[in-house]
């Protein structure tokens, strides 16, 4: 990295490393703290071929993302906006993501902690731990730790929050209380005390949370609201999002156009039906095989989003059923459809005519099909 160092009037760094010898190599990332022009920072770690093994694995290299790490690298790069981690998932630590918080500018984030070995153990993360002012986030591989009671909070103070969805009271002694909010997920205010039911979906896991379900104060749920309130667009891969977390976050997230969820552990349709608070969602992908939990039943309480134009879908039940026509048509917006089905399914499902008669059912709409 030393060399890098010197190319102080440099704004754009995007590169890749691997190796594949014998002795692991360390990069350290801090190094590049000189670069204090540098505005876009895109680093990824490769796997490597090694002969002697004739196979693929993990790189022989280092690159440690710790809380030191972190904040050296915030320390002299006070401009960079958008920073893109690629590392393994023993490179990344929690206490480096949770030190990313501090880089001030910082717009666009994207932390992929590849589980290069078995079996895979995702690095866990608060998401009001990340930056403030964030406009895009890009997930892989994290275990998302936020309480349910936490993300209420920062939905309480998130400016902009629209009043369909829900209503949340906060209190002086810090205690919110919510209302019109689906699949029981409410918190009851009551002398200065709030209590919440958290169903944690992977009892192995264990999230680290306030006492009884005790919010933040007013002051850290204004903070709390700025690492969310802005954000545009976000997509989560092959990450742990308990379904109560996902009912929350949707509460949290005011301006919302993009969003991606593939292989989203906890994802099931009593969680999915949250999303129709996002009445500003553009491109919704959903993409979940293999689990059961998750069907086309829950798309019929997503027609609160008249705005949204393309869409990707992908459940067992589709697959092997093909679409439910009547649970798209209330999309009135769409634009581009992806669904995962062959066109044999289709036409079980829509009739001796397939793709030609969904498209006189949605004429407006371009369908894709993926198998």
């Amino acid at each position: 990295m030393e060399p890098l160092a010197s190319l102080t009037a440099l704004s754009d760094l995007r590169m890749s490393v691997y190796s594949n010898g014998d002795a692991t190599l360390t990069l350290q990332l801090s190094e590049l703290r000189a670069l204090s022009n540098l505005q876009v920072l895109h680093l990824t770690k490769q796997h490597a071929y090694f002969p002697e093994q004739r196979r693929m694995a993990e790189s022989s290299i280092a690159v440690p993302l710790s809380a030191d790490v972190a904040a050296g690298l915030a320390a002299g790069c006070r401009k960079l906006s958008a920073l893109r981690l690629c590392l393994g998932g023993s490179d990344v630590t929690a206490e480096g993501l949770a030190g990313l918080s501090q880089f001030g500018s910082l717009r666009s984030l994207s932390v992929n902690a590849e589980p290069f070995r078995s079996p895979p153990q995702p690095v866990a993360l608060n998401l009001l731990h990340l930056p403030k002012g964030l406009t895009e986030l890009d997930l892989r591989n994290i275990d998302i730790t936020t309480p349910p009671a936490a993300l209420l909070a920062a939905a309480a103070a998130a400016p902009g929050r629209r009043a369909d969805a829900g209503s949340i009271i906060v209190t002086d002694s810090g205690c919110a209380a919510a209302e019109q909010q689906p699949s029981g997920l409410a918190f009851a205010a009551d002398a200065g005390s709030c209590s919440a039911a958290v169903e944690d979906v992977h009892a192995d896991q264990t999230m680290q949370q306030p006492a009884v379900g005790t919010l933040p104060l007013p002051r850290a749920q204004d903070e709390a609201a700025a690492v969310l309130g802005q954000l545009a667009c976000l997509k989560l891969e092959s990450c742990r999002l308990r379904s109560r977390q996902l009912e929350a976050l949707t509460m949290a997230l005011p301006r919302l156009q993009q969003l991606k969820l593939c292989h989203v552990s906890g994802l099931c349709d009593e969680g999915v039906v949250a999303l129709s608070r996002l009445t500003g969602l553009v491109e919704l992908s959903v993409v979940a095989p293999h689990n059961k939990a998750l069907t086309q039943r829950s798309l019929a309480a997503l027609a609160p989003l008249r705005g949204l134009r393309y869409l990707t879908w992908q459940t067992d039940d589709l697959t092997a059923l093909g679409p439910v026509v009547a649970s798209y048509q209330h999309f009135t917006s769409l634009r581009l459809l992806k669904l995962s089905c062959t066109p044999a399914a289709l036409q079980h499902a829509c009739g001796a005519k397939g793709k030609e008669g969904f498209r006189q059912l949605m004429p407006y709409c371009n369908l894709n099909l993926t198998c």
